[in-house]
């Protein structure tokens, strides 16, 4: 499911800077993945190998103590004392080679008899050890090649030997030779395989959420945008029309009501059946010019206590004689002790008013319109069903545009009249529908206290 919304993201209606945000913060998550995953392997394989390494250096300065021996490195020919070190170095678990120098680079004993006698050359951990510091080197802490010629006295599966520098220091703490130990601790390495990878896991994974969660939230915002963007287009349409419907009034308004009481003396001569026509056709106009005034200039609420059922079974019987004409069968489906509303009366009177003559005017045929209200703990939901002709799914995007209407003598501003008076009181209205089966039209409205409604009563 969040590869599905990441692929919406990347692939859908988002915007190009939406897109380009999400493939950029990608990059920067597998980035900082990358880099926090390789810091912090390292750092615990450093830690774990450098604790070891303090474990052997405890070690074997326990055993110099006991044995005496930095009288080796004093007195090069008493062997007895290192003879005895190296029994007990030899019981160490995974200790593969060992050799020891004496202050001058020289290799005083050694595991390779052929090592003793011999001078190292340029060797950066042993100079650190000469000068009293612990040295510690592997290929865990370096990818880089870890080959040297001692290596060829370990065995063959010993990649991953680590390397430990001791210096020894004599009585005044001056240094006086170094032991060198190679170690291959198989408890140890598997540790720090294991936590490598879990590392790395943990890394990509934190990776993987805080990459969703940025394209959750980048979407959330995108869907906001594109709220507002909406908002906004509607105002300037509600601008529009608010200029074009007051032109209208003024202008129309007088001509057709002389046009009307024209009509109306003409009716009273044999030109009856011509005059009711112009009398018809110029309430339609009438009632355009309504309907534009009353989607621009939508005033100031006017909150009480609603009962939106008595609504609804109003709405029913003012229709009832064109339900009767069109041969629509009518089911009301709500139980009795539905509560009552905060909500402004006129305004929900009106939108329901367009819900249902929508759905009268989609059955011309006959049919069955279904009027339901439904409460729970959020509010009330009044849903406006008919068995009519439906809506096209190329249509479904558009109903709620203002001037969008598919009707012959339409002009579309009914259902996003309805809508912005559903949410001018807080709630939401949204179609369902399907050509050949019907509309669904859900009407959901909160429950609010006197005192909440008080604070939402202010222009929008």
């Amino acid at each position: 499911m969040a590869l599905r919304k990441v692929r919406t993201l990347l692939t859908g209606t988002a915007s190009i800077w939406t897109r380009r945000f999400a493939v950029l913060s990608a990059l920067c998550v597998v980035l900082t993945a990358l880099v926090s995953a390789t810091l912090l392997s390292k750092s615990v394989a450093e830690r774990m190998i450098r604790h070891n390494a303090e474990l052997a250096q405890d070690f074997v300065g326990s055993l110099m103590r006991m044995h005496r021996g930095e009288d080796f490195f004093l007195n090069s020919t008493d062997t007895r004392s290192m003879v005895l070190i190296f029994d007990e170095l030899a019981r160490m678990p995974g200790l593969g080679h060992a050799n020891v120098f004496g202050p001058n680079r020289q290799v005083f004993w050694s595991t390779n008899p052929a090592a003793i006698g011999q001078e190292v050359g340029a060797n950066e951990e042993l100079d650190g050890a000469l000068s009293g510091r612990l040295e510690v080197e592997s290929e865990l802490l370096d990818t880089a090649s870890f080959i040297k010629p001692e290596h060829a006295f370990l065995r063959s599966d010993a990649r991953d030997a680590i390397e430990v520098y001791i210096p020894v220091k004599g009585p005044d703490q001056r240094v006086v030779g170094v032991v060198e130990l190679y170690m291959l601790p198989d408890h140890l390495i598997d540790s720090v395989h294991e936590m490598t990878r879990f590392v790395w896991a943990a890394c990509v994974i934190s990776g993987l959420v805080i990459y969703l969660a940025l394209v959750w939230l980048v979407m959330q915002a995108d869907r906001q945008i594109a709220r507002q963007q909406r908002t906004i287009v509607a105002n300037e349409s509600l601008v529009a029309v608010g200029d074009m419907a007051s032109a209208v009034a003024h202008g129309l308004r007088n001509p057709l009501a002389s046009i009307r009481s024209s009509a109306e003396l003409i009716a009273m001569g044999p030109e009856r059946s011509q005059a009711n026509d112009i009398m018809s056709e110029v309430d339609r106009l009438q009632t355009w010019i309504a309907k534009l005034l009353a989607y621009a200039q939508q005033g100031g609420r006017s909150l009480g206590e609603v009962r939106v059922e008595r609504l609804v079974e109003q709405l029913a019987r003012d229709h009832r004689p064109r339900m009767e004409r069109q041969q629509v069968q009518l089911l009301r489906d709500w139980p009795d002790d539905l509560p009552a509303i905060w909500a402004d009366a006129p305004a929900l009177e009106r939108a329901l008013e367009i819900l249902v003559s929508n759905a009268l005017d989609a059955m011309p045929n006959g049919g069955s319109l279904r009027l339901a209200i439904r409460a729970d703990a959020k509010g009330l939901t009044v849903t406006v069903s008919d068995t009519g002709v439906g809506i096209a799914p190329q249509d479904m995007g558009s109903v709620f545009t203002p001037f969008h209407t598919t009707k012959r003598k339409g002009l579309g501003v009914g259902l996003p009249l309805a809508r912005r008076s559903v949410e001018r009181l807080g709630g939401t209205l949204h179609l369902e529908s399907a050509q050949g089966v019907g509309t669904l039209a859900i009407l959901q409205l909160p429950l609010l206290d006197e005192r909440k409604a008080k604070l939402m009563d202010s222009p929008l």
